[in-house]
């Protein structure tokens, strides 16, 4: 039986480490959450997560320079200090991303939700930090398709790279929004 070798995860999560920092605010209500994501030109959140699966933030740096210039202008109406606007730009990269990888998988008949509640990520869940998944992760994600009727060997190369950047997307999203807490 053959299987896919899941792109290493620490690999993935060291690129965007550099891309994304931490800072600590006020809880924020919805709206101002969504301002960013309201904002965006058309095809913004498909070049994020473009970015995200390619694992190359300098190939991505045009992409990710336009998320910085949204995320501080939405910043500046918030008036957020220079720390709480580098977590609103790591959330919009993860909640943008997350978005369109979530179609992604759904059109590979790959369900996010399965992959949350292997790794206990998501809304309402435990949601580890970026820097604690790990390759034992993958295990827990391949065992929970296998247990849900989808064969990991049968997965392509593309789907668990989609997988890998669901996973990252959510970290980032929610390590970003405890940061804005």
């Amino acid at each position: 039986m053959r299987t896919c070798r899941p792109v290493a995860l620490p690999v993935v999560l060291a690129a965007l480490a550099g891309l994304l920092a931490g800072g600590t605010a006020q809880a924020r209500p919805p709206e101002a959450l969504a301002c960013a994501l309201q904002a965006a030109p058309a095809g913004l959140d498909a070049r994020i997560a473009d970015v995200i699966i390619s694992r190359d933030p300098d190939r991505g740096r045009e992409t990710l320079d336009a998320v910085r210039a949204l995320t501080d202008r939405c910043a500046e109406d918030q008036f957020l200090t220079p720390k709480q606007r580098d977590a609103y730009y790591g959330y919009v990269i993860g909640r943008m991303g997350r978005d369109v990888i979530d179609e992604r998988l759904a059109a590979m008949g790959l369900p996010s939700a399965l992959i949350d509640q292997a790794l206990d990520i998501g809304p309402g869940n435990a949601n580890n930090p970026a820097e604690k998944v790990t390759e034992g992760d993958l295990r827990r994600v391949t065992a929970a398709m296998a247990g849900a009727g989808h064969d990991p060997a049968r997965i392509s190369a593309d789907g668990w790279g989609l997988i890998n950047a669901w996973i990252i997307a959510t970290a980032q999203m929610f390590d970003a929004l405890r940061d804005l807490d």
